[in-house]
């Protein structure tokens, strides 16, 4: 059933009173300022000083997760809101308080040395060969190569762990953080290049050997193992999981949490 036409009383929207006037075509991310005029089982009515009535959907109304979304919201709020979304058939208009809230954040994140900052945030679900993690609203994407094993077999779901940012990309607003690297950031200082310790083997593979040392993975390359690498058919004749071996850092790589090792004769 096709809604009908409305004109807006909302005197407060001025900008929103002048595009109707002139007949400008509003159009999607546009903000305007509006007020809500009522709530409904699954929507709330949106003036906008438009010709239009608009549409809030109630999964729009906060990026926070909350019971009921109408207990944030009542007849009468004034604020701002963002154009989601134009139809045609049937002729809506679609508005979102939580789009709006999120570039806000997102903005805010922008002005931080993100760069040299560590978060704590839980994983909110699975995606992919990752997981989505939320911080203060927002979401971001973790590989789940970049978490360590703990957390990955935990069932806390109210967990909080420590990220650091990998990569950010400002267009789409999406960010790729790591936990296994704010760890790293963290206990690396333990571990200076050129000293010795012993670590527990944790992984064999064909190239070398993965040990940890004081909570972080080393890698011992086969060619650190014996100048003679290329005669060793199997380094699992050699080592056993869970050994113990005298090692010496060679090499940490602060960016991206990786630390080389040689073996100690």
């Amino acid at each position: 059933m096709p809604l009908p036409t409305i004109t807006s009383k909302f005197d407060f929207n001025k900008f929103g009173l002048i595009l109707s006037k002139y007949s400008y075509q509003i159009k999607k991310n546009d903000i305007l300022a509006g007020i809500i005029i009522g709530i409904e089982s699954n929507y709330a009515l949106v003036d906008l000083g438009l010709e239009q009535i608009c549409f809030l959907p109630l999964k729009e109304i906060s990026i926070y997760p909350t019971m009921d979304p109408r207990d944030l919201l009542n007849t009468n709020f004034v604020g701002e809101f963002l154009i989601l979304d134009i139809t045609n058939n049937p002729k809506r208009i679609i508005v979102s308080l939580k789009r709006l809230e999120s570039i806000y954040l997102w903005n805010r994140l922008r002005q931080i040395d993100f760069t040299n900052m560590t978060i704590y945030a839980k994983i909110e679900k699975p995606l992919g060969k990752g997981k989505l993690v939320i911080f203060n609203g927002l979401r971001f994407f973790v590989l789940n190569l970049n978490i360590p094993k703990y957390y990955l077999r935990t069932n806390n779901k109210n967990l909080f762990m420590p990220f650091k940012f990998l990569e950010v990309k400002d267009y789409f607003h999406i960010a790729h953080v790591s936990s296994r690297l704010a760890i790293f950031s963290k206990v690396n200082k333990n571990l200076s290049i050129g000293e010795i310790y012993r670590g527990n083997i944790t992984s064999i593979r064909d190239f070398g050997i993965f040990i940890n040392v004081l909570g972080i993975k080393c890698f011992l390359h086969i060619s650190e193992i014996s100048q003679n690498h290329n005669k060793i058919t199997n380094l699992s004749s050699l080592y056993k999981l869970g050994d113990q071996i005298p090692i010496k850092i060679i090499y940490k790589d602060t960016e991206r949490g990786r630390v080389s090792v040689t073996l100690v004769r």
